[in-house]
């Protein structure tokens, strides 16, 4: 019986994790973001819930382990569909938040529903943990493995079958515990619903979750002629082929060409954003964009393009000439979307080589290009983007600009275009990053190596090693004035020649070009994007909370134009429920006088549950970049974390060290993960499979973080009420660190994060005092670990 306990434990456990990581997608797909931290909060608050709820129901404290578990299996699958049916169907419209306070509600609901799964993967842990105390290692370790196997699963299902049958496999995966638990009639019917959830799960999969109406791949399907001829999955995108959507072929068109333009007929977006036209043609038309006239000022042999969508900037470079294109593709849905194209897209021309890489890992290894090209990828988006603001992009940081000067050729040139906003925004953003690379690679005097004109719709930016001479801006002057293209930054511009056919307002994107270049001082929104805060779409800065407030609801962007903002109720929303669910119900048992824990001893493990899921949210967020894509680093960060964190409570119980000095090696071990995390980059270039070693053992000071908790709990082991107390206080605390978290990340970077959480462990340290010859009354309650301090040991994870 004991080994049934543990199997259904791990099956519990990993379809947890296997649902919460599905649950990004989801998101991503639905809300246009991935909210990552919203679905490690979610997990934290139902698992958090499961303490409590066990602490305080009588009926659930006298449960038989094998009842408790089997019941959570079968109560996971059917709530983990339920929460996806809600994800999907509520009626939830992010672009009506603003003026349509329902939608506030619709928002909390479709969050808080996410958390009742993860209850009860809790309750099956805290069930395992009463009936064997002393074996709680073994508990620990079986919910680990279970988490580490539902991570691995995840990639691969996600790519084969999408989010939504991922979803229902969990479920399915989860209805397994039952089936070997219970008693012959309720095992057979669980059977059967397993195998109904995969039959569902295999009949779903190429629907996946709807899009959002305001989304592109919506707005596109309602033209009379449209309709959609394939959907591609992989386990970080789906990707949707279009008939007759009406995309765009030349992006920043000259105004002064009268020639045809071929209409395209094959499109795709990605979760149902950033269309691209995928059957453009190399014709005249592409003689007179903006690209096309920074291939032409110097000869081009070789040419690097970095993960294009659609096919236009390729059909740029083939009508140049240019006979080797090597293509930067590491989405293996939009290749296979490619290659489904067959003739109709030049992205299947032989001399076009699709390589399938991660951009910073193919600009790592690259060498020697004549031409390295930042195409257009993200659809047009106003400064005040919403979510979209919360994205890394590691592609468009001034470290990948430099690894990109690093790989051409003496004469080469690096391109970006980035889009032309009536607040200049996005393209002085990206001139100062492309500055900051030139000067970490040591040009003292960029304003020699550099280029940019625009279009009415874009502004394009060229460097080069080798300056560019009179003669070569002579040259480009005549061909922009040809095509009405206005410079924006040469040498020697002068300010009336930078509007002269493309007429704006006024010179303010001139003047913003020149400024940077030596270095003057610049608003906040025009500083360079850096691997340690890659949000090159975030333009909030704090000094503007009252405008953003005054404008909220009346805009069109998603969340009333609030976006960034908007994380701040999020977290107090989540952190009330949090209290609601974890701390209320035991107030009652502390008024009694049925526990004597210290508000000391809460703080400690508050401040451990923070510390913890803080270094968690830095070290996902540092992952991406290594391993190229958020749901693969998502995976492995979480298995890998909790693997070690496991390990060391694991350890633990033969070293037994105290509270205080657990809390001090988890403070020293935070400063020795962020060490290794800024060194993993060196990886890049290396083939996946060493980058997936390099996270796992970039984790491995997770092995101190995972001795604090159990420490606080051998500590408290006279009083299961102060246990409950303790896992509820942890609880609550890792829910708000979540969104606490992810707006450190973004407002002030992945390094200060982790020092926040290093100093949240350093802090805890001198609150833990040891009680001697005290004694506590024994009250009924949940011995069991937190799920934010311990590592999320066991259940943080190991339940998920």
């Amino acid at each position: 019986m004991r080994l049934r306990l543990v199997a259904g434990l791990v099956l519990v456990s990993a379809a947890s994790l296997l649902f919460e990581i599905a649950l990004t997608r989801v998101y991503a797909i639905v809300q246009g973001h991935h909210f990552a931290f919203v679905a490690i909060a979610m997990a934290l608050l139902g698992i958090g819930a499961a303490g409590t709820l066990t602490a305080t129901s009588a009926r659930l404290a006298g449960a038989a382990p094998h009842t408790a578990i089997g019941w959570a299996g079968a109560l996971f699958a059917l709530t983990a569909v339920a929460a996806y049916v809600t994800a999907d169907r509520i009626p939830l419209d992010t672009y009506r938040i603003g003026a349509d306070a329902s939608q506030l509600a619709w928002l909390a609901l479709s969050f808080i529903v996410a958390a009742v799964p993860f209850t009860c993967a809790g309750v099956a842990v805290v069930a395992a943990l009463r009936h064997s105390p002393a074996g709680a290692g073994t508990t620990y370790g079986a919910s680990l493995a279970g988490s580490a196997a539902g991570a691995a699963l995840a990639v691969p299902l996600l790519g084969l079958v999408g989010s939504a049958a991922t979803i229902l496999l969990a479920a399915a995966l989860a209805m397994a515990a039952p089936l070997l638990l219970a008693s012959r009639l309720p095992a057979t019917i669980a059977g059967l619903s397993g195998l109904g959830l995969i039959a569902l799960a295999i009949a779903v999969a190429p629907a996946g979750p709807r899009v959002s109406v305001h989304s592109q791949l919506a707005q596109a399907l309602q033209r009379p002629d449209a309709h959609r001829l394939d959907t591609q999955l992989s386990s970080n995108s789906r990707v949707d082929i279009l008939q007759n959507a009406g995309f765009r072929t030349a992006t920043g068109l000259s105004l002064n060409y009268t020639g045809s333009v071929p209409r395209p007929r094959l499109g795709l977006t990605v979760d149902g954003g950033n269309a691209a036209a995928l059957d453009v043609p190399p014709t005249e038309a592409l003689d007179h964009v903006p690209l096309a006239h920074a291939i032409t000022l110097r000869p081009v042999a070789s040419a690097l393009l970095l993960d294009p969508i659609g096919a236009f900037d390729t059909a740029v470079l083939l009508r140049a000439g240019i006979d080797e294109i090597d293509l930067v593709q590491p989405d293996a849905a939009l290749r296979s979307a490619w290659q489904s194209a067959v003739d109709d897209t030049v992205l299947n021309d032989n001399r076009v080589h699709i390589l399938d890489r991660g951009v910073r890992s193919a600009l790592r290894s690259a060498d020697s290009y004549d031409l390295v090209v930042w195409p257009l990828r993200e659809s047009f988006q106003g400064v005040a983007a919403g979510t979209f603001g919360l994205r890394e992009t590691y592609a468009l940081t001034s470290d990948a600009l430099a690894d990109g000067w690093r790989a051409l050729a003496p004469n080469g040139r690096l391109v970006v275009t980035r889009w032309l906003q009536a607040t200049p925004s996005e393209s002085v953003r990206m001139w100062a990053s492309l500055l900051a690379a030139l000067r970490q690679s040591g040009i003292t005097d960029p304003a020699p190596h550099l280029l940019a004109w625009r279009s009415l719709e874009v502004v394009t930016m060229l460097a080069s090693p080798t300056p560019f001479t009179e003669t070569e801006r002579q040259a480009l002057t005549t061909n922009l004035e040809r095509d009405g293209f206005d410079w924006v930054f040469h040498a020697n511009l002068d300010e009336a020649d930078s509007n002269r056919f493309n007429r704006l307002p006024d010179t303010q994107l001139f003047r913003a070009f020149q400024a940077a270049v030596p270095g003057e001082s610049t608003p906040a929104t025009w500083t360079p994007v850096t691997d340690d805060r890659p949000y090159f779409f975030h333009y909030f800065d704090w000094t503007q909370w009252r405008e953003v407030l005054s404008t909220t609801g009346r805009t069109w962007q998603p969340f009333g134009g609030a976006g960034f903002l908007v994380l701040v109720p999020l977290a107090a929303a989540a952190t009330g429920a949090a209290v609601l669910t974890m701390i209320a119900p035991l107030m009652g048992q502390r008024r009694r006088g049925a526990t004597r824990v210290g508000l000391r001893r809460l703080a400690f493990v508050a401040a451990a549950g923070v510390a913890f899921t803080a270094t968690q949210i830095a070290l996902l967020q540092r992952l991406i970049l290594v391993l190229d894509a958020p749901t693969v680093a998502f995976a492995t960060g979480i298995a890998a974390m909790l693997a070690w964190a496991g390990l060391g409570s694991l350890s633990s119980r033969w070293w037994r060290p105290s509270p205080t000095s657990s809390a001090g090696m988890a403070a020293m071990s935070v400063f020795l993960l962020g060490g290794l995390l800024l060194a993993a980059p060196l990886a890049l270039g290396a083939p996946l499979a060493v980058r997936l070693v390099v996270a796992v053992l970039a984790a491995s000071p997770s092995l101190a973080l995972g001795t604090v908790m159990p420490a606080a709990i051998r500590a408290l082991a006279q009083d299961r009420a102060a246990i409950s107390w303790a896992w509820a206080a942890n609880g609550a605390a890792s829910v708000a660190a979540a969104f606490v978290a992810a707006i450190l990340i973004v407002s002030v970077g992945f390094a200060w994060t982790l020092l926040a959480a290093a100093l949240a462990y350093a802090l805890a340290a001198p609150l833990w005092k040891p009680v001697h010859n005290a004694r506590h009354p024994r009250s009924s309650g949940a011995s069991s670990p937190s799920p934010g301090g311990e590592a999320d040991s066991g259940v943080f994870a190991g339940n998920r």
